[in-house]
């Protein structure tokens, strides 16, 4: 993962250097906002890797950015995701005693809402990188399935979302792109069933790809 971040960072960095020297400052339009629509690739982290180890592309995520000032933008992010896994013979203790040895199907579906705030770079230009920080809460659904019991709990959470991004124009007068976004995500969710599993502050990585409708 490491390596797709540095990968990311340095594509978007360098061809928007390399498109603010070769075009002249007059070419594109800064928008006065945006929205997107992109499909999210999830990459479970920590505690919550041990639950389900699987990347998940079981996921999409709307966005709205407004411009307030220069390359100062600020908005909203909704997404569904949903991560799974199955696992072999295992043995589930429950609360009065009783054990269940079978395979057991693991899985999670998300729904965050954030307000983001972001820094464009070059917003004006084709390729406009940024710096985002999305806050805000999800409601997670944690399910258990063991034979013919489902045990699932239902979770609120804060979440905190750090990301790295940018919008890309399909022309420098173009109202349609696309977005190419990685992100980290932190959140106070937890995993909780008796005493086979126990984990707070659960962790992910996402990376969406999709299109954007730019508006002037």
């Amino acid at each position: 993962m490491k390596k797709i971040l540095s990968i990311l960072t340095v594509f978007i960095l360098m061809t928007g250097l390399a498109q603010s020297q070769d075009k002249p400052a007059s070419m594109g339009f800064k928008p006065s906002s945006y929205y997107t629509f992109s499909w999210n690739t999830t990459f479970t982290m920590g505690d919550f890797n041990k639950w389900v180890g699987n990347a998940s592309p079981a996921g999409f995520d709307l966005g709205g950015r407004y411009f307030i000032k220069g390359g100062l933008a600020a908005g909203f992010n909704i997404c569904w995701q949903r991560v799974s896994q199955s696992y072999g013979y295992q043995t589930y203790y429950g609360n009065d005693g009783s054990a269940i040895t079978a395979t057991n199907y693991r899985f999670t579906w998300m729904v965050p809402f954030q307000a983001v705030i972001a820094y464009h770079f070059i917003p004006d230009k084709m390729v406009s990188p940024y710096l985002g920080l999305g806050i805000g809460g999800d409601y997670m659904e944690h399910h258990l399935l063991i034979q013919e019991f489902d045990l699932y709990k239902t979770r609120w959470d804060f979440s905190l979302t750090p990301e790295i991004g940018a919008l890309v124009k399909f022309g420098y007068y173009s109202s349609w792109g696309a977005l190419i976004a990685f992100n980290y995500k932190w959140t106070t969710n937890k995993i909780d069933f008796t005493n086979n599993w126990s984990s707070k502050d659960l962790q992910m990585l996402n990376l969406k790809i999709g299109l954007s409708y730019i508006i002037r």
